[in-house]
């Protein structure tokens, strides 16, 4: 593969790329028993609807929140509010426990691909990026060095439509081929780079990934973070 100064953008996955997010569903849980059917419904749809493109946000949380809202037997309304006004900061809450911490040198990482041109984004399946980032202790520097950060909150689909990738690498004002993705899931992540032309970097967690393709580096965070900062090139 190229070596980082050959690219233009990178965009980053958040969950399980930034910080290790095994087990986050259980600790969900445990913090929230008596939503374990809520949670349950919300993991169920988006595994369901994980690729779809459903052309815009305000159809996509219809589809979302009226597919969950099945499985419950309740309507999309009362599903919608307890998402966005309780789950949102369940997720939250989680992050801000020992386990979930942020990965180690995201602010000199980040520093170092903006120093040498690039333009950063973070993309992940879930809202409130910002927020979930901070608590989890991304540095504020460190968001501050991104251009954007994207969710289906702006597209209206899930990883990996191809389509949120290439309106992320349009607003970078970068094409595709330059464009470099950062995740730890191949079959979102890496999914959606391949669907693009875009390469592709699989960090990672303690709880072992699928590979769909191992034409790609699979690596630990530390040893992707010694590679940018050496500026030393990606080996598949």
């Amino acid at each position: 593969m190229r070596s980082f100064l050959d690219y233009k953008a990178v965009i980053f996955d958040f969950d399980g790329t930034l910080y290790d997010n095994s087990h986050i569903g259980r600790a969900l849980i445990l913090s929230r028993p008596f939503s374990f059917f809520y949670m349950k419904a919300e993991r169920d749809t988006r595994r369901n609807l994980k690729g779809r493109d459903i052309e815009t946000p305000q159809k996509f949380k219809y589809e979302y929140c009226k597919r969950a809202a099945k499985l419950l037997g309740t309507s999309p309304e009362i599903f919608a509010r307890w998402y966005e006004e309780k789950y949102l900061k369940y997720l939250e809450r989680a992050l801000r426990k020992k386990r979930f911490k942020a990965r180690e040198r995201i602010a000199e990482v980040f520093a170092a691909l903006v120093s040498s041109g690039k333009k950063i984004a973070l993309y992940s399946d879930y809202e409130r990026i910002q927020a979930r980032a901070l608590a989890c202790g991304v540095p504020q520097e460190a968001l501050d060095l991104c251009s954007g950060f994207y969710s289906p909150k702006d597209f209206g689909c899930l990883k990996p439509a191809p389509r949120a990738f290439l309106q992320i690498a349009a607003d970078l004002s970068a094409r595709p081929k330059d464009c470099l993705v950062v995740g730890d899931r191949d079959d979102t992540d890496g999914m959606g780079a391949r669907l693009t032309e875009m390469d592709f970097v699989q960090i990672k967690t303690k709880k072992p990934k699928d590979v769909l393709h191992f034409s790609h580096p699979i690596m630990d965070w530390n040893d992707f973070a010694d590679a940018v900062l050496r500026g030393e090139p990606l080996k598949a």
